[in-house]
């Protein structure tokens, strides 16, 4: 599908460290394709909320407090990262995040 082609041509760019794309930068989509088999839920349940908020510190500290590339490695736009980052009330790393 080409929606689907240009969505991970962008997302591997914003992603890549280098200016020239090559297959690594498209590991993303071989981890996407592995399907509901790649994750094992624990016996005893996740504190989902928890998991969410640590992704998203993660994902803004990776890329230094940008909120674009941040959403990028979760798999979301930037206006889902920008509701996580007030939600959790992360504005304080996102900035110690950018220095």
């Amino acid at each position: 599908n080409v929606r689907e082609l240009r969505n991970a041509i962008e997302r591997a760019v914003l992603l890549a460290d280098d200016e020239r794309l090559d297959v690594r930068d498209f590991n993303f989509l071989t981890l996407a394709s592995e399907g509901e088999g790649s994750f094992q839920l624990p016996s005893g349940g996740i504190d989902f909320r928890e998991l969410e908020r640590s992704l998203v510190i993660q994902a803004l500290e990776r890329t230094r407090g940008n909120q674009t590339r941040a959403a990028a490695l979760l798999g979301m736009n930037r206006d889902q990262m920008r509701y996580r980052v007030e939600k959790f009330g992360l504005g304080e790393i996102k900035r110690r995040a950018a220095m």
